[in-house]
């Protein structure tokens, strides 16, 4: 978990940096930034999908919403330090949420994903 916590943190950066460039940059296209932003989506769905398996529905399915509002908010961002519109700020809570998940991944045990299937079962075994 730490290590999916770490890499989550550092894609959160990555993510951040793409935005600040694609917001207040006067280049005229954004390639590798807009990469950076699929590729951070990518792994925030996996990590989402990875939670739901795990037994984290609320962490896991809150991601995968947070993506879609992120998709939703991102979709059209203003360039040349032109003002943001509601939608686009919108888009900050999605980044709230994967740095809150992030530091709690790796702040958690590893144990602790799927502790119940793990404490169910310890708890089998001592009985016997």
């Amino acid at each position: 978990m730490r290590g999916r916590g770490a890499v989550s943190l550092v894609v959160l950066a990555f993510a951040w940096l793409a935005l600040d460039d694609i917001t207040t940059d006067d280049a005229a296209r954004f390639p590798l930034e807009y990469t950076m932003l699929v590729l951070a989506g990518v792994w925030f769905c996996v990590l989402g999908a990875w939670l739901v398996a795990k037994g984290r529905a609320i962490a896991g399915i809150g991601s995968l919403v947070a993506i879609v509002m992120g998709v939703v908010a991102f979709w059209s961002l203003p360039h040349h330090y032109q003002p943001p519109s509601a939608v686009n700020n919108m888009g900050y809570a999605p980044l709230a949420w994967f740095l809150v998940l992030a530091v709690w991944l790796v702040a958690a045990r590893d144990r602790s994903i799927g502790g119940v299937a793990r404490a169910s079962a310890s708890a089998e075994s001592s009985v016997r």
